[in-house]
């Protein structure tokens, strides 16, 4: 996955969200921006521009793989941008965003009077110190998959945003990264059996101006609330015999029928069990668990 867009597209519609990760009081003076410098292989991953020229610069960098010389590139793209930019303010501060501390192996040795202006966060120490809902997004990014999974559910239960379309586009693409094997439509019906309220999202939006396109629409009002329970327990039911036989193989007729005989509450339990599933063996001992299937 490539981070830095990701963290770009967050920095850019969540600027807050940066702030409170590196713990810098925010301004609503600040405008995200990233850079191309004139430069072979030089572009900053992104620049917090303030219009109130009293505020510093913030330069920010993501950095999830190991780079013995990733400072002298920062601090070089530093130099060049306030060469080539001539900013007016005078005064700036360099924010690195690494994935964990052991990702963090470059050398400071020839920049040391520059290390004040450094500041350097390691995701995987700061993120379960700090419970606000808004930095879940980022720990989606550095979590396994089961754990992206959940966070993602709670998320979309929350009104954590007023931009609904943006979190269901970013929690999308953070799991399209972390299930390469499962599509995006796949994903999207996941998403919806954890309780989510479907018509909100915008494929859903999509899917039913499509069908009064086609002249469907008469009943869509009339057996929504009846439609949307028997159809979430159809498409999950035929998702979930489908990721079962991608990770196991074809299932046996009879374990296909104890699925079919699943109820929603069940269906959803199960889709929640998914990834942690390593065998046939464990579905086989999930299902030995309810004696009635």
């Amino acid at each position: 996955m490539k981070t830095d867009a990701i963290f770009y597209q967050l920095f850019q519609t969540l600027p807050d969200l940066f702030f409170e990760l590196a713990g810098i009081e925010y301004s609503d003076s600040y405008q995200f921006q990233v850079v191309e410098l004139k430069q072979t292989a030089f572009r900053l991953d992104g620049v917090f521009v303030p219009k109130d020229i009293e505020l510093p610069l913030i330069f920010v960098e993501v950095q999830f793989q190991k780079d013995e010389r990733f400072y002298g590139r920062f601090f070089s793209e530093i130099m060049l941008y306030l060469y080539q930019q001539q900013p007016k303010q005078t005064a700036w501060q360099a924010v690195a965003i690494f994935s964990g501390r052991k990702v963090d192996n470059g050398s400071l040795i020839h920049y040391q009077p520059l290390v004040p202006c450094l500041q350097r966060i390691y995701l995987d120490e700061v993120l379960p110190q700090k419970q606000p809902s808004a930095l879940n997004l980022i720990g989606m990014i550095v979590s396994n998959e089961a754990k992206a999974l959940e966070i993602a559910k709670d998320l979309l239960q929350q009104p954590l945003y007023q931009d609904k379309a943006f979190l269901l586009n970013m929690i999308e693409t953070i799991l399209s990264y972390k299930l390469p094997k499962i599509t995006r439509e796949e994903i999207r019906k996941m998403i919806n059996m954890a309780h989510v309220d479907i018509t909100r999202t915008s494929w859903y939006q999509e899917g039913i101006e499509k069908g009064m396109e086609k002249g469907i629409e008469k009943g869509i009002e009339k057996g929504i609330e009846k439609g949307r329970e028997e159809g979430r327990e159809a498409e999950g039911k035929a998702l979930l015999m489908r990721l079962l036989s991608k990770r196991f193989g074809k299932l046996k007729p009879t374990l296909s029928k104890k699925i079919q005989q699943l109820s929603l509450e069940e269906l959803e339990q199960l889709t929640d069990d998914f990834l942690d599933l390593k065998s046939l063996e464990d579905l086989l001992a999930w299902f030995a668990d309810k004696p009635k299937l």
